[in-house]
């Protein structure tokens, strides 16, 4: 499967696994995430959690699988599930695929699944976003 480039609706495939991926959250990405929005929760620093939103960060297609969004995509939702905490300094194993395609009255859907695996290969966290690619 060739990963870059932009996404195009015709030659998604649906059920195909993306290359795994290894990322490490270092903890000044973390640090400027929290800054960003402005969160000064003392246990993400005690406990060195990672907070459970980040995940929108490390869990993003395009980091994955190298491709772009065309412009005109939208973000239509995305939803996590958090199974096991994740910490900083972590090194997680993302693999990805696309659920489903769809085409609902003349808009074009693409359902995509992030999972991310901790160091001993337990799932951590499932991000899963719905976008519509431009007509």
């Amino acid at each position: 499967m060739e990963v870059n480039g932009i996404m195009k609706f015709a030659e998604v495939q649906v059920g195909v696994p993306y290359p795994e991926k290894q990322i490490t959250i270092t903890e000044e990405e973390v640090k400027a995430y929290l800054a960003a929005v402005e969160d000064d929760t003392t246990l993400y620093a005690e406990e060195r959690f990672v907070p459970p939103a980040y995940a929108a960060v490390y869990t993003r297609w395009e980091a994955l699988t190298g491709e772009t969004l065309e412009d005109g995509t939208v973000h239509a939702k995305q939803g996590f599930r958090y199974l096991k905490p994740v910490h900083w300094g972590e090194t997680l194993t993302l693999r990805g695929q696309v659920k489903e395609k769809m085409e609902k009255r003349g808009l074009k859907f693409v359902v995509q699944q992030v999972e991310a695996f901790n160091k001993d290969g337990e799932l951590a966290v499932v991000s899963e976003i719905t976008i519509i690619l431009p007509a």
